[in-house]
């Protein structure tokens, strides 16, 4: 096994990423307002940090949409568990192989391919809206593209982050990109449910569609192109199984990667999958039960879907949690005890779930999903930040995609979620998956306490 490169990735290209300079090195401790935004000093790290805005843009807008359009074909939360059963699925079969081809081929070119299928098919699904012909089936089967998609475009876009920045800079660029993605989350929600009320799903995936226009204009206009440095033994399907054993046994050699991975499979299967009870808590729980919410419904004209205004509401109270925590971490610069931090926010997040479960209040409610994007967001970036800079550069589209893997297992979460809220309530469903939680994170940090102290 090689040993840890500790400069800068080696990728180069046509137009090779700016050189990280000494002044630009993350500070160790509080940074100020210019070093807390240092990533934005390199120009393709800025087109790139753009694209991913508009992608969290379409991300959010499609989660309303995507939920509550199942929601009110079946009012059944075992169907919004199917249609994200499908959405994520594909994950798990295709993100080890698009890791090795994010580390085989051009990344620029793998996003431009990847989103103009995903524009495919968004364009698919507003035209089956528009004709009013669009289905239970075409749903899953839509969405399922778009995961698949999305499971060869991720490992390429984040792998371009240390290519693009240098390591020095990778914990400040993955904190920007995941406050830009956790901004867009404040408004999108809020204002994806008002819109289905006011306009219809069929304005939404216009909307969409223009925005991933967008991002395959940013992806063009990147000047960066990493190329592969192989020899010719490493190409052709003997090389890529090569590769891809090689990834797996540099993670067996890494425990800390290894645990970043498996509480990346925690956080995927027991807390994601709290977005297929939501609809049913906003709607049935607080939607009737909120005087005020019917007043201002009423008003507007929009009382028949009330449920649709909270849901994305509640999301968006998530979404100011989910730039704080970002915030503060970009402020406080390269903070040390990193896994000590990942531990105590994801065991924090499945006590703050269990709440959500329990909360009889409205105001109670929006408390705690402020809190919880606060942890989750933290978590996040802490996570991704430890990936890239603990990794070699030759590895990151392995690495990423074995973190994506883990999203494979979150339709297995959804399903069970569903079947779970189903059966005994989505209040039970949520208690139990924070518990889970909490529990399974603690037991992880007893048996290896070391990486309480990593990063």
């Amino acid at each position: 096994m090689r040993p840890r490169n500790t400069g800068t990735d080696t990728e180069q290209g046509t137009n090779a990423p700016e050189e990280p300079s000494e002044g630009r090195r993350a500070p160790r401790g509080r940074a100020s307002l210019r070093e807390a935004v240092s990533a934005f000093t390199i120009r393709d790290y800025r087109i790139l940090w753009a694209g991913v805005s508009m992608h969290a843009l379409t991300l959010w807008m499609e989660i309303v949409a995507r939920s509550w359009l199942v929601w009110e074909i079946t009012e059944d939360p075992v169907a919004v568990g199917w249609v994200n059963f499908w959405r994520t699925i594909p994950v798990l079969f295709l993100a080890i192989p698009a890791g090795v081809l994010a580390d085989r081929v051009n990344r620029k070119t793998i996003l431009v391919v990847t989103q103009v299928g995903i524009l495919g098919i968004y364009v698919v699904l507003l035209v089956l809206l528009l004709q009013d012909s669009l289905e239970l089936w075409h749903a899953y089967a839509l969405f399922a593209g778009r995961g698949a998609m999305i499971a060869f475009n991720q490992p390429g876009r984040q792998a371009l982050i240390p290519a693009i920045v240098g390591r020095d800079l990778v914990a400040n660029a993955v904190a920007l990109q995941q406050f830009s993605f956790n901004g867009t989350r404040i408004l999108a929600p809020l204002f994806t449910g008002i819109l289905i009320v006011v306009s219809g799903f069929e304005m939404v995936f216009i909307i969409i569609i223009l925005l991933e226009f967008g991002i395959i204009a940013a992806w063009l206009w990147m000047k960066t192109y990493p190329l592969m440095q192989r020899g010719a033994a490493s190409m052709g399907v003997s090389g890529a199984f090569r590769d891809t054993w090689e990834g797996l046994l540099y993670v067996r050699q890494h425990v800390t990667i290894l645990i970043l991975l498996l509480l990346g499979l925690l956080s995927l299967m027991f807390l994601q999958p709290f977005m297929v009870l939501l609809p049913e808590i906003a709607d049935e729980r607080f939607a009737s039960n909120a005087e005020w919410l019917l007043r201002i419904a009423d008003a507007f004209n929009l009382n028949q879907n009330a449920g649709a205004t909270l849901f994305g509401g509640m999301l968006t109270f998530m979404g100011i949690g989910s730039i704080i925590g970002p915030s503060i971490l970009a402020y406080l610069g390269n903070v040390r005890n990193k896994g000590m931090l990942i531990v105590v926010t994801m065991a924090l997040s499945g006590v703050v779930l269990s709440a959500l479960g329990a909360a009889p209040w409205l105001i109670l409610a929006l408390v705690l999903m402020v809190l919880l994007g606060l942890l989750d967001s933290s978590q996040r970036v802490l996570t991704n930040g430890m990936l890239l800079t603990q990794t070699d550069s030759e590895f990151h589209g392995r690495i990423i995609s074995l973190y994506l893997l883990d999203r494979g297992f979150v339709p297995i979460g959804s399903l069970v979620a569903g079947y779970m809220g189903s059966a005994y309530g989505a209040g039970w469903a949520l208690a139990i998956l924070g518990g889970a939680l909490a529990v399974s994170v603690v037991i992880v940090a007893a048996i290896r306490p070391g990486f309480l102290r990593a990063g």
